[in-house]
């Protein structure tokens, strides 16, 4: 039997590059989004990117992806990770 590999729902939180500059604002943020994944055992991953542009949060939901899709987004989260150093396996 073929096990199926299940894909995390990823949320992008688009924030204000001066104000993702400003630890004391951002660290709180990231963490109660973070710790609710936790609490809620969420199959999710967060991250949070600067934006010159409009503050947003964009969903990716794999499981209504194509397998070219699913790849594109396994290849983004591994070069998020890599460009800010995130290691999500704390």
């Amino acid at each position: 039997m073929k096990e199926e590999k299940t894909y995390p729902l990823v949320l992008v939180f688009y924030l204000d590059r001066e104000m993702m500059s400003n630890p004391e604002i951002t660290k709180p943020f990231a963490d109660s989004v973070n710790q609710m994944i936790i609490e809620k055992n969420f199959n999710v991953m967060a991250f949070f990117l600067p934006t010159d542009g409009e503050e947003r949060v964009d969903c990716i939901n794999p499981m209504f992806a194509t397998e070219e899709q699913k790849e594109n987004i396994d290849q983004l989260i591994k070069d998020i990770k890599k460009t800010f150093d995130i290691d999500t396996q704390k």
